[in-house]
């Protein structure tokens, strides 16, 4: 591809990720120091291992897209210093080929030149370039001239999560009281999990929050199966009397963070979360960090409550890539 030349002193070009992480980890750490989380920290760190083992890097822009290639994007250079970024992460949603824009990074001294701006608009002529269904990214709520920027270049908002961590190691005993019963989940159960995960997590986010729903699924088998390929899944339900609230499944990885997947019938997200969250962690002996995602507006009290921090409220915004020639007439 072909180096871009802006009205300022300076170039988009395509990262080069042979000499380039080290400079964008350093700029990414820099812009969002105050922000970031633990996912973030070690994704900066991620850059930087691999910047130093140039036998682990990933193909860059130029090649095929349909395969996961998690090291892409755009950089603004001037006089041979990365000054801006933008990576580009493909994904398959529901069957369609789509990017996510992420780590949009400008140095202090070069903000205010619509380098961002440039840097989107870039990556949004590369995605059509590769007969993309969409783009999709992520911009914190507290970001005001962001969210302006991307809808003026027409993002249009899909919905608002909120992840949270709870890093406490402390084994809880059950903070609810007696009226609310916590059991292993049934199969028979497995049904009504599945159309309130489709609630809170539906298609349009379960590509990117890193929810399967085959690894929760019930029986002998696919217990076997999750034995088999070292995954760890416990899932649980709870109950007011006879009455089912909602479920929870904690899912072990190698990552940072545990991911526990929380869903409850209207109104009784608290009384869900105050009740799974101390029994699963009552009931293993690695208390690892647990995170997280939740819809915006259910839940925040408990989580707090518990000692979740929030660390941050994404809104998702979507740009539809219409095809040449096609007419919305």
């Amino acid at each position: 591809m072909n180096d871009e030349t802006g009205k300022r002193a300076g170039q988009i070009r395509a990262l080069n990720p042979s000499t380039d992480l080290r400079a964008i980890a350093d700029l990414i750490e820099m812009c969002f120091i105050d922000t970031i989380d633990e996912d973030g920290l070690d994704y900066i760190r991620y850059l930087r291992k691999l910047a130093s083992d140039n036998n682990s890097l990933y193909l860059g822009l130029g090649r095929p897209q349909h395969t996961f290639a998690p090291i892409q994007g755009f950089v603004y250079e001037v006089e041979g210093r990365i000054v801006g970024n933008l990576s580009m992460i493909p994904f398959h949603k529901n069957g369609d080929f789509v990017y996510l824009i992420a780590n949009v990074a400008v140095h202090p001294e070069f903000r205010r030149q619509r380098i961002a701006f440039d840097l989107t608009a870039r990556a949004l002529k590369y995605a059509r370039e590769k007969s993309a269904k969409s783009t999709w990214l992520q911009v914190r709520d507290d970001n005001p001239p962001a969210i302006d920027l991307y809808t003026q270049m027409g993002f249009v908002e899909r919905c608002r999560r909120s992840t949270y961590t709870i890093k406490s190691r402390k084994r809880w005993t059950e903070l609810h009281g007696k009226e609310i019963k916590v059991r292993k989940r049934k199969d028979s159960e497995w049904e009504k999990q599945k159309s309130l995960l489709q609630v809170f997590y539906p298609e349009d986010i379960r590509w990117n929050v890193g929810l399967r729903e085959k690894r929760l699924l019930p029986g002998f088998w696919h217990g076997l199966s999750r034995f088999l390929s070292g995954m760890s899944i416990t899932n649980i339900s709870i109950y007011h009397g006879n009455k089912l609230l909602g479920f929870a499944s904690l899912e072990r990885t190698t990552l940072y963070a545990d991911n526990l997947w929380i869903v409850a019938e209207d109104n009784h997200d608290d009384e869900v979360i105050s009740a799974a969250v101390p029994y699963l962690r009552s009931s293993t002996i690695n208390t690892r960090p647990l995170s997280i995602n939740y819809p915006v507006g259910r839940g925040e009290r408990a989580f707090t409550d518990l000692g979740f921090e929030k660390n941050h409220t994404l809104i998702w915004m979507e740009e539809t890539i219409i095809p040449p020639g096609f007419s919305l007439k």
